[in-house]
């Protein structure tokens, strides 16, 4: 399974570029952030060779917005799909004997209020606490955390391949 994830700035327009670049990357399943798309949805969208079903969460104005592109045949795997918010959404699938949770999500940048942060990891927090320990969850999205490329104490969940400052939030 290839897994990508793709801060697209906004989607409209670009949905055909990107399954072409999935294709050419040979990803499975990308999860998208920032599609500024409104309302929510499930497309088809297809590149020369390959095929994807596209689901999406936005919202009544043209901001924010998650998606996740499947890939045919995976796709016909997926069993349920949740969108939280225009921040958060999460598809189930099936892989083999394994059951999937795969998350597209996008937080609050820096500068944004505080309780809009947290509502968003209230929300993402409440939202993983209800999956059964049995499925997998995959997270995709842009967290918009700098973390420095320095561990700083953090070496267990740090690699050391950041970049840049650490943010105040």
């Amino acid at each position: 399974l290839r897994f990508g994830t793709l801060n697209v700035g906004l989607l409209t327009g670009r949905s055909m570029e990107i399954a072409e670049m999935l294709e050419r990357s040979r990803i499975d399943i990308c999860c998208l952030q920032e599609t500024r798309w409104k309302s929510n949805g499930v497309c088809h969208v297809n590149s020369d060779k390959e095929k994807y079903k596209l689901f999406w969460k936005g919202q009544k104005t043209a901001k924010n917005g998650v998606g996740i592109f499947v890939r045919e045949p995976l796709a016909q795997e997926v069993l349920d799909n949740k969108r939280i918010n225009s921040r958060l959404m999460w598809i189930k699938l099936r892989i083999e004997k394994q059951t999937m949770i795969i998350f597209s999500a996008y937080a609050p940048q820096t500068g944004e209020s505080e309780e809009m942060k947290n509502d968003f990891w209230a929300a993402f927090s409440d939202t993983i606490s209800t999956i059964t320990k049995s499925e997998t969850i995959l997270i995709g999205g842009d967290l918009n955390g700098h973390v420095r490329e320095k561990t700083d104490g953090f070496d267990n969940v740090h690699g050391g391949f950041g970049y840049g400052e650490r943010n105040e939030d």
